[in-house]
């Protein structure tokens, strides 16, 4: 996550608040490392706050300063001021200044912390775990910093006391940012190879290579141009993702050469302001950056007061850990099996899939005032994970409207009531929720939703637009409004909002499909052109491992433009999306959904889609796939009913309301002949 060339503090004079340091500090720690998940590329470090607590910082070499978020600084009552911009590869944000006391990692404390104040696109969360800020070079740069990603274990040491490894390079410091130099080898396999040394920054916080500017000079020949979202610090929460839609350069990495290790087998590194000495995208003078990818497995070794880098073979027994594990056991050592922190513990047991023992937590956690709402909401989800609708009704009938809105709640059961044949009570509780949650989004595309399904066109379009209006974009809910034009039998004008959202969102399958499916109906013919056009363009915006192809394959085959390029496509996707899957079941769905999407309903596919319905009989994603294979077969009705269990199950997801509306239209038009 690397962010922020010129932030600085100016010449405020220091000031220390709070509580005072602990008297004596370690010259050496070690931490364990937490993930959200096995593998996952963000890691995180608990650390102790002034106030006694212990909070979760991402660990993040590729930021100058450390953060903390808005409830940290509150509950410490640091003292705020403000701080101008901070700029990350997102864009600008304002950002707030304070300074924490001290913070403890494992023992070693560091005083007088500068931090920046809930900043835009830090990360709040991972998974369940909640995340309390960032932790800077402001801090790593003051030890030696190792970090074993296969055992998940930091260690800090004071300068000198952790001996530089033999095969460490030179690193530049610059109190800010940590840079090497790293030999890349590019090019597609069984290609021409392009080598280059680039100087880069070594980021913790970020998952792959990026290249900015010059640094990228060179790679012209063996990259790609296209379109995708640069996100990270900068982008803030209510700015569409379209807003973030970058000219980019991707080059296929063959391997890397840094610390003294080779590293093979890279997704491509992304090449940023490539058109012009105009840096446009992120901080200026910014070179690059390398993360996670490259250094998953190794021990990587910072020797910030000595100018060194390593990465070497890890030292500890492998970790395949989620970190919600370790959270779980902190907090039942800490909290013990405290009531009022149910909700805590019950999240975790979630995360680790340990269902039963989360529903008797959240259960208890109902009986807190404070805690009511997100533990009916957590336990609704887990029962329709189960299959278990009249459950989750229950549960989230014990919400007011205003809480199902603040859980984001509201249009799933809005839309689940129209779904068991009661959409007039559907209405009631969206108008409720309109009624109480006024200046909420989501409340009124529940509204609208709820009077589509009732078939009131002119009210569902109205109550959309008041939550575009909220929204502050007048682009958002472009497939829903696809949706309403279709119901009032306007087929040209879903066509052009599809177009629109196609064209602001190229890597949109679902719009794509929709827009194929539309076009294909009698009576548009004359419109058919515009869509190969459309097609053809968005897709040659994207770079080709970008593109949704299961998505395009279906849209090809639809409109009649199969043949050898759908076939080499779908072996790309199937060898991109289908063969790292591990799971045997999800793999199964995975290569039938393909093949429908090919238009092959053969035995094999629904087999494949059978079996695994069977393994996993309330997954939605599975249902779906097994509707469109019957659907390939001609069975309507089965298809039909497949596809309605599927938005049974996941009522809040436009994709499954738009595909039960299709299906049964197809199958009761096939009854009636």
């Amino acid at each position: 996550m690397r962010w922020l060339w010129l932030l600085t503090f100016g010449a405020c004079a220091p000031h220390s608040d709070g509580a005072v340091a602990p008297k004596r500090s370690a010259s050496r720690a070690s931490l364990d490392l937490i993930r959200a998940y096995p593998d996952a590329d963000k890691i995180f470090v608990q650390a102790r706050l002034p106030d006694g607590s212990d909070a979760v910082f991402l660990v993040d070499t590729g930021a100058g300063i450390s953060t903390v978020s808005a409830d940290v600084a509150e509950r410490l009552a640091l003292k705020v001021s403000d701080g101008g911009y901070v700029e990350g590869v997102a864009g600008r944000t304002t950002w707030r200044r304070a300074r924490l006391p001290w913070l403890s990692l494992g023992g070693m404390v560091f005083e007088q912390v500068d931090v920046a104040v809930d900043v835009d696109g830090a990360p709040e969360s991972a998974g369940f775990i909640p995340v309390d800020g960032i932790i800077g070079n402001n801090v790593w740069g003051q030890v030696t910093l190792v970090v074993d990603y296969p055992a998940d274990r930091l260690e800090l040491a004071v300068p000198g006391e952790i001996p530089v490894p033999a095969n460490a390079q030179p690193m530049g410091f610059d109190g800010a940012h940590a840079s090497v130099y790293v030999k890349a080898f590019a090019g597609e396999q069984n290609g021409s190879v392009v080598e280059r040394t680039l100087l880069l920054e070594v980021d913790t916080g970020a998952h792959g290579v990026m290249l900015s500017g010059g640094t990228g000079v060179g790679f012209e020949s063996v990259s790609t141009i296209g379109e995708e979202p640069i996100l990270g610090i900068g982008a803030a929460d209510l700015v569409p993702v379209s807003a973030f839609y970058r000219r980019t350069r991707r080059v296929p990495l063959q391997a890397v050469e840094l610390g003294g290790a080779r590293v093979e087998d890279l997704k491509p590194a992304t090449w940023i302001n490539f058109e012009g000495a105009a840096y446009t995208i992120g901080p200026q003078g910014m070179p690059g950056l390398i993360g996670y990818a490259a250094l998953q497995d190794h021990r990587v070794s910072f020797h910030f007061a000595e100018g060194r880098f390593a990465m070497n073979p890890s030292e500890g027994p492998p970790s395949a850990e989620n970190g919600h594990a370790r959270m779980l056991e902190w907090e039942l050592k800490e909290h013990g099996r405290d009531d009022a922190r149910a909700l805590i513990r019950g999240k975790y047991l979630i995360a680790l899939e340990r269902e039963d023992e989360a529903i008797t937590e959240l259960l208890t956690a109902t009986a807190q005032a404070a805690d009511h709402d997100e533990a009916r909401s957590l336990l609704a989800r887990l029962m329709l994970s189960r299959g278990d609708h009249a459950a989750w009704e229950s549960h989230l009938k014990a919400l007011s409207p205003a809480a199902l809105v603040e859980q984001s709640e509201i249009v799933a059961l809005v839309n689940g009531l129209a779904l068991a044949g009661r959409a007039e009570e559907g209405l009631t509780l969206a108008r409720a929720a309109t009624e109480a949650s006024p200046e909420e989004a989501e409340a009124w595309l529940a509204r609208s939703d709820a009077e589509l399904n009732l078939g009131d066109t002119a009210a569902a379009r109205r109550a959309l637009n008041t939550a575009a209006r909220l929204l502050q974009n007048p682009d958002a809910d472009l497939k829903r409004r696809a949706r309403i034009a279709r119901a009032e039998g306007d087929r040209l004008g879903a066509l052009a909002h599809l177009r629109h959202r196609l064209t602001l969102y190229p890597s949109d399958g679902e719009a794509l499909w929709f827009y194929a499916l539309t076009v294909m109906e009698p009576g548009l013919e004359s419109q058919r052109a515009t869509f190969n056009a459309d097609l053809d363009r968005a897709m040659a915006r994207l770079h080709p491992e970008a593109r949704p192809l299961d998505f395009l394959i279906a849209a090809l085959h639809h409109v009649g433009r199969g043949g050898a390029e759908t076939e080499r496509l779908m072996k790309t996707g199937l060898s991109r999306d289908c063969d790292p899957i591990e799971d045997a079941s999800s793999k199964d769905n995975c290569v039938a959904w393909y093949m429908a999407m090919g238009g092959s309903a053969e035995d094999e596919a629904l087999a494949l889609i059978q079996g695994a319905v069977a393994a996993a009989p309330h997954r939605s994603d599975y249902l779906d796939t097994l509707a469109i294979v019957l659907l390939g077969r001609g069975a309507l009705a089965e298809a039909a009913k497949a596809s309605a269990e599927a938005a049974r199950l996941a009522p809040d997801r436009f994709y499954h309301l738009w595909q039960t509306e299709r299906l049964t239209a197809l199958a009761t038009a096939a009854r009636v002949k």
